[in-house]
């Protein structure tokens, strides 16, 4: 059965995303930049639909949170968790540059 919660996007996550959007801008592709953005907040919301599809965390530091890593784009990975009845979405990490990652 389908549940669809609240999502909440912590500032991390949007700070994420926002960073993510400059470096396409700074690279000359600003219309690209803007739709790369709109698909990172289109995913996150769709994780609402099926909260328990992607798995808890491999990594000891997130898994002993009960966090959620959900692959996005081959790259990025939203951290989230269900809160009662919302969906906390507490981190965007692209995966190549993140040191937690790399240590699995």
């Amino acid at each position: 059965m389908e549940q669809t919660q609240k999502i909440e996007f912590r500032k991390n996550a949007s700070e994420s995303i926002a960073k993510i959007a400059y470096y396409i801008t700074e690279k000359g592709y600003p219309d690209n930049a803007k739709r790369f953005a709109e698909k990172f907040y289109e995913f996150g919301n769709s994780l609402a639909a099926f909260a328990t599809k992607y798995p808890i965390c491999k990594q000891a530091k997130l898994a002993k949170h009960k966090l959620h890593c959900a692959v996005f784009h081959k790259n990025y990975i939203f951290v989230y968790k269900s809160v009662k009845n919302t969906l906390v979405i507490y981190t965007v990490i692209h995966c190549n540059t993140n040191p937690v990652f790399h240590s699995a």
